[in-house]
């Protein structure tokens, strides 16, 4: 006994330690507690699955596990709080539980093994499963060499979709020289480029790019780049030295330029040189290759307007390379023709020259040739109405001489002095048109004189049917393809595309083109540049005005935004909050930006939400109180993603008042409905208890007792000798009920069936029987029915009234049915009742006193005639 005792009580303390260790292990630390519990271990065949796919596992109790050591054991499984349905134990006697997840749909998911101990179910094991997708294989990778000291390779790509997963990207090179050289480099997560240095690839030789993703559950390559570095090098702008006229060559200018120092040894470079009259949009483009790199290249272009100030800029590449970006202008001036064009500088590097104005001998022309045309009215035709008109040289114009300037008039009749709307030297003007204006004029002139007018009609209809199907389509780096379907109209004379970058305002970064209407597109190709967003818009015209205007926007290659907006919780509730950002400044869109917000909670159960590239606020709803969610926005191009930062917020508890607000608001709908409900039965009180409880009306008490009194009834006895046999015709009956004192016993004989009086049989009224049966003469209600039997006025006299009495004992409810007709009672004299000495007598029969109805006296019949 006292050996065993100590024994008892040291296991039993042991037993009750570890018991409040477990506890106080879950308490501090769940997480921690269930992947190290001592208790019971849980096994899944793998921690990561295909989102969806079916995952099974397996919990095993230890031996020494105080939870399960002289008990019957049942274990529960549950998954992210929830409970899953218990599985069949796999083996009883080794403690083995298993369970089986058909459809594991949680990006994360915490598996957790559970031991039912009474009311609580107590965790000893778990595991934590992630779920995913295989990652999508990199697309669009490009590299770009870059020729500045130091010299590098640069190569991006654009991830596929989230693959919920951790995915992880490396970068392969193999370099096909004499001998083969593989490379791999590492890249920390969510980085989607790569800087190779210069000792890690070699120029002019052809090297294999490929990009690997990979995560948990597996892993996808790109599509593999063979490129020489050489050949995808961006160069630094050129430089351009100089321009000037050549002598002897009035429409030509040469330009003199070279490579940045960086990169001058560089041999064959191809060079894009353009030239644009500073009053006109359009460019002029010619390409050469440079073949001495240690000495400046010059290029000449003939062709061009006489007396016209040029702006030439250059640019350079390796074909077939991208090209650089576009050196800084530089201005030159042809001379006129019959001037002597000035002699060349004498310097090796002259400087820009710029002729100055001379006298012009008379074998200089004014301008010729017509202008390109585009006038915007705006405003109601019975009004003041502002114009817009555009102009620019046409293939034939020809400027015949420098500073030409642009007059704009508003020819009246003969009789009217003309007026001057503007007069400039750009390519644009605007001017406010008087009421009844239908066209302006517009001459160009230099120093020799003016153009011959050109007419422009301001259309009175600004309206009309637009085109439709508008498109745009990138057909390179510095050109967009605008296309249409034009409208049904024989009025149709063409159409007008005007563009301009949403990054500029002002008429002078608005340009415009022409088609005629055969036509169906038009291809944009002046002052347009990558990741630059332009308004591109189509004007239908027509012999009498314009059609409306179809707009779109658009960019010619797109990338990833150069920055992402910032999320701000504007307001934070129990289970919402609403998120607010602002728009990324348009420099830095690079494309057409649409959002994704990206959410998840305490557990990484994520959740992601596209918006409409044109809002910017967002309410999350279904959140759980007092938790804590972490969001991002992911700004999308069509080239590539860019994330904000993460923003943390915590939900708020719960309020009372929202509670009692809830509350409020539910008492209020459910009252509102009983409270129109009681109103209306008020009002219609009346209607309702005759419904539910109709009266029954009260002969006794009616106002018939006041119609006539018995004398005037035996006064008037010589009227009612005329009643023959009784005929009725069913107009009006009146029934009258009293309770007598006392029975007629006579009149209960003479009632008999197969009484006979004088051989003939009398006629009773008709009796009808209780639904109880057959009532005691206590019970019994006498009543008569007096039955009208006058005809109308349209009909012929009919037979006199009869008066029927009735020992029913039914309510005064229904109509009582009114005497049997001769034809009923098979052509026997019966329902006639000829009155002798105060008594209603059958004929050949009884007779009935009137003393039995006292009430019947009150009525009196004053005539005989037609009832109405």
């Amino acid at each position: 006994m006292s050996t065993s005792g100590p024994c008892e009580v040291v296991t039993m303390a042991s037993l009750l330690t570890k018991v409040i260790g477990m506890m106080l292990a879950f308490v501090i630390d769940p997480e921690s507690a269930v992947s190290s519990s001592p208790c019971a271990q849980v096994r899944v065949p793998a921690n990561t699955v295909h989102l969806g796919s079916s995952i099974s596992a397996t919990c095993i109790l230890s031996d020494g596990c105080p939870l399960a050591q002289g008990r019957d054991v049942r274990v529960e499984w549950r998954l992210n709080g929830r409970h899953l349905p218990a599985g069949r134990p796999a083996n009883q006697s080794a403690r083995s539980y298993d369970v089986v997840v058909p459809s594991f749909t949680d990006a994360r998911g915490d598996l957790i093994c559970c031991v039912r101990t009474g009311t609580e179910c107590q965790e000893v094991a778990g595991v934590t499963v992630q779920a995913g997708y295989l990652p999508s294989p990199p697309r669009n990778l490009s590299c770009v060499t870059n020729l500045t000291r130091p010299c590098t390779l640069t190569c991006e790509w654009t991830p596929g979709p989230d693959s919920l997963l951790p995915t992880a990207y490396t970068l392969h090179t193999e370099i096909r020289h004499l001998r083969t050289e593989r490379k791999t480099y590492t890249l920390p997560e969510g980085v989607h480029t790569y800087t190779i240095p210069r000792v890690d690839f070699a120029l002019f030789v052809e090297t294999r790019i490929s990009v690997a993703a990979t995560n948990a559950l597996g892993q996808t390559s790109s599509e593999a780049l063979l490129l020489d570095p050489m050949e995808n090098a961006q160069f630094d702008p050129p430089e351009v030295l100089q321009v000037w006229a050549e002598p002897q060559r009035p429409g030509c200018l040469k330009m003199q330029w070279k490579l940045s120092d960086h990169q001058a040894w560089v041999v064959n470079v191809a060079v894009n040189i353009s030239l644009r009259a500073t009053d006109n949009q359009h460019w002029t483009s010619a390409m050469k290759r440079m073949q001495n790199p240690f000495v400046p290249e010059t290029v000449e272009q003939c062709g061009l307007l006489h007396g016209t100030e040029y702006r030439a800029q250059a640019r350079v590449s390796y074909p077939p390379g991208p090209w650089s970006a576009w050196s800084k202008p530089l201005e030159g001036t042809t001379p006129d023709r019959g001037e002597p064009p000035p002699q060349p500088p004498q310097s090796r590097f002259p400087i820009i020259h710029r002729f100055s104005e001379g006298r012009l001998t008379s074998s200089t022309p004014a301008p010729t040739g017509r202008l390109t045309t585009w006038l915007k009215v705006l405003g109601e035709p019975s009004g003041m109405r502002s114009a817009l008109l555009f102009w620019k040289p046409s293939d034939q114009f020809r400027a015949n001489g420098r500073n030409v300037s642009y007059h704009v008039l508003l020819k009246w009749p003969p009789d009217r002095r003309h007026d001057v709307l503007c007069d400039t030297v750009h390519g644009h003007c605007a001017f406010s048109l008087p009421p009844g204006a239908t066209r302006v004029c517009i001459t160009a002139s230099n120093s020799a004189g003016e153009s011959v007018p050109m007419w422009v009609p301001a259309y009175r209809h600004t309206a009309l049917d637009p085109v439709s199907g508008l498109s745009i389509s990138p057909t390179g780096d510095n050109s967009l393809l605008v296309s249409w379907v034009a409208p049904n109209s024989t009025a149709l004379v063409g159409f007008t595309v005007e563009w301009s970058p949403l990054s500029e305002s002002g008429l002078i970064s608005l340009s415009f083109g022409v088609a005629a209407k055969s036509e169906s597109s038009f291809l944009i190709t002046d002052e347009i540049e990558p990741y630059q967003p332009y308004k591109i818009s189509v004007y239908s015209r027509y012999d009498e005005g314009i059609g409306a205007p179809r707009t779109v926007e658009a960019y010619t290659l797109e990338k990833a935004p150069s920055e992402a907006p910032q999320l701000q919780a504007t307001v934070i509730r129990h289970t919402s909050v609403e998120l607010t950002w602002d728009d990324i400044p348009l420099e830095h869109r690079n494309g057409i930006v649409s959002y994704t917000i990206y959410y998840w909670n305490e557990e990484d159960q994520a959740e992601a939400v596209r918006i409409k590239p044109t809002n910017r606020r967002l309410i999350l709803k279904d959140l759980k109180p007092l938790s804590m969610y972490k969001v991002l926005i992911q700004a999308s191009t069509d080239g590539g993603s860019r994330n904000g930062t993460v923003l943390t917020f915590k939900t708020e508890e719960t309020d009372f008042w929202d509670i009692m607000m809830s509350a409020f608001l539910i008492g209020i709908l459910l009252l509102l409905p009983i409270s129109v409900a009681s109103v209306v039965c008020f009002k219609k009180r009346k209607r309702l208890k005759m419904r539910l409880w109709p009266v029954v009306p009260d002969p006794a008490n009616s106002s018939i007792r006041d119609w006539k009194d018995t004398g005037m009834l035996q006064k008037d006895s010589h009227r009612k000798q005329d009643i023959h046999e009784a005929s009725p015709v069913n107009l009006s009956w009146f029934n009258l009920m009293d309770i007598p004192e006392k029975e007629d016993s006579e009149a209960e004989e003479s009632c008999q069936p197969g009484s006979q009086k004088g051989g003939d049989t009398g006629h009773c009224p008709e009796v009808h029987p209780s639904p109880g049966g057959d009532p005691s003469p206590r019970d019994s209600v006498p009543y008569v029915t007096v039955v009208f039997t006058s005809p109308y006025r349209s009909q012929a006299q009919g037979p006199p009234q009869g008066y029927l009495r009735s020992e029913s004992t039914q309510p005064l409810l229904g109509d009582e049915p009114s005497s049997p007709t001769p034809s009923q009672e098979g052509g026997a004299e019966s329902g006639s009742f000829p009155e002798c000495g105060g008594e209603l007598c059958a004929h050949k029969g009884g007779c009935v006193s009137w003393g039995d109805f006292p009430m019947l006296g009150a009525l009196e019949i004053h005539n005989a005639d037609p009832l109405y």
